[in-house]
Parts: C-alpha cells; structure tokens; sequence
C-alpha cells in the first residue's frame, strides 16, 4: 500500500512537536511509545502517569499502588527525550554512535548511570542473558563489535518489506549489545529507520508481549510469529495516523510476504552455549566475571 499526497510521517510528527500541539499524532506516539515500550521490561507506571509525565513533568500515585520505583519515571522522562533526539536524525545514517548516544540518554540519571560496571552508553563488558525464564544466550561481548556491522547493515538496508524489518530487528535483540536497554533502543531504532525509508512504523504494545517474545525466540525457525505480531502492530499505529492526520501524510506499508526465506536465518555471532573460555576471553585477560547477567526481553530492557 503507498498512501501519497501528504507530508512524510516524520516532518508530519516534528511539525506537530515543534509547534506543541496538545492532543494530536505526536504526543500520542510519544505517550504509548513510552508506556509500550517501558512496561514491557517492567516498568510500573500506568498509561495515565505515562502521559501525566509527559504533559505536566509530575504525576500522581495510582489508587491502590504502592511508591514509583525512581528509575521508572526517569526511564519513561527520558524514552520521550530519546524520541525527539531519534526524530530530528531520522535521515542520518545509523551508526554505532548514534546507536551508544540513544542508550545513554535512556539511561540518563538511572542508578544504572551510577555503576561502572553496567558500561551506560557503550556495548556492553560483561556477558548478559535474555531475562524471565527464556535464559536464551546473547553474543558474547567481544563479539559485539562485528555483529553490530551486521546489525548496523541489516537497519541501513531495510525496505518496506515483512520479513527484512523482522530480521534486522530480531538481529539487535539477539545480539544485545548492552547491559540493559537493548529492547527499548532496539524498537526505537526501527521506529527511526521505517520512518527513514518512509514505511508505516509502529509501536510494539505491552499487551501482545507474549507474541512479541515467541516471535523473537522462534525467528530462526519460524520467521512468520515474529513477523505477523510486526504486521499487526503496524496496522494498529496506521489507525492512530489514520485516525488523527487522516489523508495529511504519506508512507508505504507493504504486508505481503509468500512465507518463502532465500538463506538460512542465524545471527553469525551468537553461540547458542558458553563455556568457561568464552567467558574469560569475552572479560579480557585476568578478569573474573560474575554470573551471565539478565537483560531483556523481559526484567529490564
């Protein structure tokens, strides 16, 4: 589908920005973006003290919830700071600075700031899992370098295609190149790129987390979980465009995929098991790691 004879879906949402409309696409995308995106890996604000935050700066206790976790508002504060910076390098190529430069502005001011150890704003030092009961292993971290090249191609390459926005995205996430984060900055890197190339973006929600994550786990065997929740998502986000900027702006939104994969799908850097010498070798001569630590999908992403 190409739905043409408006403004690009990213001037169309940085006009609004820029021009504090109160109500309209932009502060929609930012507020379910930011909710979406953060309660998926835990966080315990609700919709309504998402977008107090966003329209006010403060928010009030939901009836019956104990404190805020502090990290909660500032992660969420800081996904709307990370959209604007993403919106005004849309046409950028992406890189690994720019890539370092969006965590570090998620993480900003966290407790995780505060830990060396946790490497905020670069790849991460030390080995981490995919969290919650998965356990599923991520490239090691000498080997993120290479494998963010692959990643790095696989977003500047993207079309409007099911299965190439599937694959570049399901790359990130099994590389996991952070300590903490990867989830949040992956899904705002695809954002980014679909608005890029000019295709429908979307806003992966919370409440399909279920099929968020069996897409991801299964990718390389069944492509078609992942990419049909993308799909779906997709539509959702076009009805919001629809609804609030309806026949103002122009995107392609491409659905059709025939099921058929030319190549084997893997992530070349990923080990699917690590022994004592990955281990070591990913922690550098002399350094004594701790355990595997969690990272997303679920815990913290």
């Amino acid at each position: 589908m190409n739905v043409s004879g408006g403004a690009r879906l990213c001037e169309w949402l940085r006009r609004e920005r820029d021009e504090h409309i109160s109500g309209g696409l932009f502060e929609t995308t930012q507020v379910l973006f930011a909710f979406n995106s953060n309660h998926m890996e835990g966080s315990t604000l609700s919709v309504e003290q998402t977008s107090d935050l966003y329209t006010t700066g403060s928010m009030s206790p939901a009836d019956g919830m104990d404190a805020i976790r502090l990290d909660d508002a500032i992660e969420t504060r800081n996904h709307f700071h990370a959209f604007n910076w993403m919106l005004d390098r849309v046409d950028r190529p992406v890189d690994d600075a720019m890539i370092c430069s969006m965590h570090a502005i998620l993480k900003r001011g966290t407790s995780q700031e505060q830990d060396p150890d946790n490497n905020v704003g670069a790849y991460k030092a030390r080995p981490n899992v995919i969290g919650g009961l998965l356990q599923e292993h991520t490239v090691l971290p000498a080997d993120v370098p290479a494998a963010m090249r692959e990643v790095i191609a696989a977003h500047r390459e993207l079309k409007d295609d099911p299965f190439s926005i599937a694959f570049a995205h399901w790359l990130f996430e099994t590389t996991h190149p952070f300590f903490d984060g990867n989830g949040r900055v992956g899904r705002l890197l695809l954002f980014k790129e679909l608005l890029r190339i000019d295709a429908m973006p979307m806003v992966i929600q919370d409440r399909n987390r279920g099929l968020y994550v069996r897409g991801l786990r299964e990718f390389g065997r069944t492509p078609g979980y992942l990419i049909d929740t993308l799909l779906a998502e997709r539509d959702v986000y076009r009805g919001i465009v629809e609804t609030m900027a309806p026949d103002r702006t122009s995107y392609t939104y491409h659905d059709a995929w025939d099921g058929v994969v030319a190549r084997r799908i893997e992530n070349p850097y990923l080990k699917h098991a690590w022994d004592e010498l990955d281990i070591f070798g990913a922690c550098g001569d002399g350094a004594v790691p701790g355990p595997p630590m969690r990272g997303d999908v679920r815990g913290r992403a």
